[in-house]
């Protein structure tokens, strides 16, 4: 576990000149009943301020109500806290920093090789704490730097199960992601709010003539106050301008408009006023999140000059913390210091104003004195703000490997993206793992001109006129080719290009080193990736078995993880359902212990596990973990699974018969599909599922404009690619009346489907199939193949794909359950569906009506067909009904069209059939 930064977890020192604010105080101390307390405002409102003097205020309140004195634990939050493991080994020194014998047990669980679970974690804190009886206060200072849902999730854990000994305090600029409203309503939260930390005229005046020491008349006060509406920040700029002033009135009066304008304004009084040298120094370190002299020095002068003593960065930080100049000390030695954020944006702008060259310098600066420091993602950072793309390109080169292998591609991603493509093209380590950043990002063509740099690096090194390189000379061009070749095998798998596939794959497993462990699972997994678009899930099964071995061999639990989930996929289809749960359990609590618990994988995983459950029915679970895998998944920068996830909630709401939810989802996925490369399995399915909506929802006109753009020919090459649609086009053929075309359809898809052990697709084939043989007349041949189905289904626990298909499929089931067909399974069945749906199930009508065409004939249309009944030729049709001869031509073709006919008499036998004329 990393060292601590230890300055994190004092409580900022309290200045011996405060405006004590009484009324605040005693509802904080009021709070202390509460699970919660919440002080939320924007910044310069004094919250960190108000919780330090509390803390340690409380004691004298504590002795006067006669309780016990409550020990305070304090936690100042930044960036860096986003990650689960840090914000809880943190929080863990906070609790153990109180001088209380705490928190052992969770700090060596946090401490094992293989860490457990949060909630593991965070239990065995719980307990410690519920065990002793101290009254312990833990603060969390500027939560607002907070983003990461998994930290929300570990806070929201903490608060659920509170021991009543332990208050939670926090201080943020924005409201937490938290169940605020109920713990409003159970009474368990105090909330300190802008409205509330705002100065009041009389504590406005005792900040200006104590703390900032100014003699300002009360009218001037009063103006000041309500000039900054109480902001304290506001305050303190506008007192600090003011200083030396003699006609301070006039200078209030000058303060107007927003607080933005305001203190803009303010900034450029205090710094005028300010000694060239402090000037200098507060925008030179405004690039600075947190600093110490040793920093500060770095960046003013460079890691090899010699400070000048008179100008020592500690001597400056001390001057500007007594002089109030927005200065935050971090601890008590005085050693580190932040500004305010605020302050800092603003010292920010006025540099870039004044001195725009000069940013780009001391980034670099502060580069090296990072990488010194041992602190490299804050190295690569400054230094890709300094615009020194080749030192950070360095640096990223040197731990790229292992940010990867933790499944850290987002911030690969943002890195590379920072630096011009020139520059990485001449990189072909880091242009590697551009392409796969950028083919998990959705973008094919420019994953393909990264491969294509490679290619032609790889090119370059091989040459004998660059063999005296220093930089390309001692890279390993056949391990680089190999890794090109895993990457040409997975840009192949976004186009469903299986001889690519299968070639890559081959080429890169016969030439990778075995030491290379990571990127042949990857290989191994795209042999499986290949068999899985052909739809043959036995090889498949067997390939992503291979691949999930040797990752595991590496220890890439990443590599693991990703294949996992794919295995769990295949394993569906192939109808064990149980096996594909235990993959989930399993790999459950492999992502918990390896940190990867939070990630957008684990929103993958999520996902298919709800894509399993909603097969055997369990729809509120699926619910639950599909939400909870969209929520994860929100930073997933691979829109693959992002799509693929998204399409298991369409079929979760599809399920709950929100309609109108699943169309907005397959909406926003289409939104997707447009603006990026999604592999033909994805495209098919959102076509598939938003055809199946517009069925379930009765919009014919939508379903024939459907299948007139979407479907072709079957294509035995990447037949299972597109199956999926084929079979939501027998629905429409039987509704259409088409049944016989159906089962045509349906029996070319069957045979493919056993073949490649496509269980679980063959079971809804079966029972579409069953249908149409229904609708065609053939009782028999449906109740036969409805018992294929049940053992099938009942072996694999399938019950979801019988309701879907809704009262159809209930009628089928009340007429097997009257045959004596499997009666217990069948009633089983039959009680899945929704009430009432299983028993108002009338017969399958072997026939459409004119309602529900693709298209229904326009009343003129009627007329014209009955006229054809009546064996009229089209000249008398058009004399008849005041028409034109090619009005009536028009109408007979549009009639055609829409019965599905070639011919008068095909057209007035489909009318009889579909109830438009009457029987003979």
């Amino acid at each position: 576990m990393e060292q601590l930064l230890t300055t994190k977890l004092h409580i900022p020192p309290t200045r011996s000149e405060l405006v004590n604010r009484p009324r605040l105080i005693e509802r904080l101390n009021e709070g202390l009943h509460h699970k919660l307390t919440l002080i939320s405002a924007p910044a310069g409102f004094g919250k960190t301020t108000l919780v330090r003097e509390w803390v340690s205020d409380f004691r004298l309140y504590a002795e006067e109500k006669r309780q016990d004195v409550h020990a305070v634990a304090w936690l100042s939050l930044d960036e860096g806290d986003n990650d689960p493991t840090r914000f809880l080994a943190y929080t863990i020194a906070a609790l153990r920093g109180i001088g209380i014998n705490l928190a052992q047990g969770a700090l060596s669980t946090l401490r094992s090789p293989q860490t457990p679970p949060t909630q593991t974690i965070l239990t065995s804190l719980i307990n410690e704490i519920a065990a002793i009886s101290d009254e312990i206060i833990l603060v969390l200072d500027d939560y607002h730097l907070i983003e990461s849902s998994s930290v929300d999730d570990i806070l929201n854990f903490l608060l659920e199960h509170l021991p009543t000994t332990l208050h939670l305090v926090i201080a943020t600029r924005e409201d937490p992601r938290l169940p605020l409203s109920r713990l409003r309503a159970r009474g368990q939260l105090t909330e300190l709010r802008a409205a509330d930390l705002r100065f009041t005229s009389s504590e406005a005046a005792v900040f200006l003539h104590r703390v900032m020491g100014l003699d300002l008349s009360t009218e001037d006060i009063s103006a000041l106050e309500r000039r900054t509406e109480g902001w304290i920040a506001g305050l303190q700029l506008a007192a600090i301008s003011m200083r030396g002033q003699d006609d301070a009135a006039k200078r209030i009066k000058s303060f107007t408009g927003s607080h933005r304008l305001v203190l803009d304004y303010l900034i450029e009084e205090v710094l005028e006023q300010q000694p060239e040298n402090i000037q200098t120094f507060l925008l030179q370190t405004a690039i600075l999140d947190r600093f110490n002299s040793s920093l500060c020095d770095a960046v003013r002068f460079g890691i090899t000059e010699t400070v000048v003593e008179q100008d020592g960065s500690q001597e400056i930080l001390e001057m500007l913390e007594r002089s109030n100049l927005f200065i935050i000390p971090l601890d008590e030695d005085r050693c580190w210091y932040r500004y305010h954020h605020l302050f800092a944006d603003l010292l920010l702008q006025k540099l870039n104003q004044t001195q725009a060259g000069l940013e780009s310098e001391l980034h670099n600066r502060a580069s090296k004195w990072y990488e010194q420091n041992i602190l490299m993602e804050e190295a690569v950072d400054h230094a890709l703000a300094a615009k020194e793309f080749e030192r950070a390109a360095n640096l990223i080169e040197g731990q790229i490997d292992a940010i990867w292998e933790r499944g850290e591609h987002a911030k690969i991603l943002e890195w590379l993206n920072a630096i011009p493509e020139q520059k990485l093209n001449a990189r072909p380590l880091i242009s590697i793992y551009r392409t796969y950043v950028q083919l998990e990002d959705g973008k094919v063509e420019a994953a393909e001109r990264s491969l294509k740099a490679v290619e032609q690096a790889i090119l370059l090194i091989n040459d004998k006129t660059s063999s005296n390189d220093p930089q390309i000379g001692q890279l390993n061009t056949a391990n680089l080719k190999s890794k090109a070749a895993v990457m040409r095998a997975m840009i192949a798998f976004r186009k469903a290009d299986v001889p690519s596939i299968l070639k890559f794959s081959r080429e890169a497993l016969e030439d990778l080193p075995e030491k290379e462990l990571s990127w042949r699972g990857i290989a191994a997994m795209a042999l499986g990736d290949a068999q899985y678009i052909v739809g043959d899930m036995k090889a498949a099964n067997k390939a992503l078995s291979e691949a999930i071995r040797i990752s595991k061999t590496a220890g890439n639990i990443y590599i693991v993880a990703y294949t996992s989930i794919k295995l769990a996929i295949i394993l569906q289809y192939q109808g064990k359902l149980d096996q594909a749960l235990e993959i989930c359990r399993e790999l459950l609590t492999l992502m918990n212990a390896s940190g990867l618990g939070q990630s957008a994988l684990m929103g993958v995983l999520n996902a298919q596990w709800a894509d399993i459950l909603l097969d055997l029915n369990d729809i509120d679970q699926a619910f639950q973990f599909v939400s909870r895998g969209i929520e994860l998944s929100k930073h997933e920068i691979d829109l693959t699974n992002l799509a693929w996830s998204r399409i298991v909630l369409v079929k979760v709401l599809y399920a709950k018969r929100d309609l109108n939810g699943a169309m907005k989802n397959i909406l926003q996925l289409d939104k997707i599909a447009r603006a990026s490369h999604l592999p033909p399995w994805i495209v098919n399915r959102i076509a598939a599922w938003k055809a199946r909506i517009w069925l379930k929802q009765g919009n014919l006109s939508a379903v024939k404009q459907w299948v007139q753009e979407r479907l072709l020919n079957v294509d035995d090459e990447l037949l299972f690619v597109c199956e999926v649609e084929y079979i939501v086009l027998a629905r429409i053929l039987i509704l259409q009346g088409e049944s016989e075309n159906a089962i045509g359809l349906l029996e070319q898809l069957i045979v493919k489907a056993e073949a490649g052990d496509r269980i679980t697709r063959l079971i809804e084939m079966l029972l579409v199939l069953a249908m149409a043989r229904k609708a065609q007349g053939e009782d028999n041949e449906a109740m036969t193949g409805l018992s294929k189905v049940f053992s099938l289904a009942e072996a694999g626990g399938h019950i979801r794909l019988f309701v879907n298909e809704g009262p159809p499929m209930a009628s089928l089931l009340n007429e097997a359950s009257s045959r004596g067909i499997r009666p217990d399974y069948v009633q089983h069945l039959l009680s899945a569906f929704p009430v009432g749906e299983s028993e108002k199930a009338g017969p399958l009508k072997t026939h459409v009506t004119q309602q529900e065409l693709i298209e229904p004939l326009s009343e003129r249309e009627i007329e014209v067909l009955q006229l054809i009944a009546e064996g009229l030729t089209n000249t008398e049709i058009a004399a008849r009904l005041y028409l034109s001869l090619n009005t009536v031509k028009v109408h007979t073709r549009n009639i055609y069209g829409k019965l599905g006919v070639n011919n008068r008499t095909q057209a007035v036998a489909r009318g009889r059939v579909v109830g438009i004329l009457p029987s003979i």
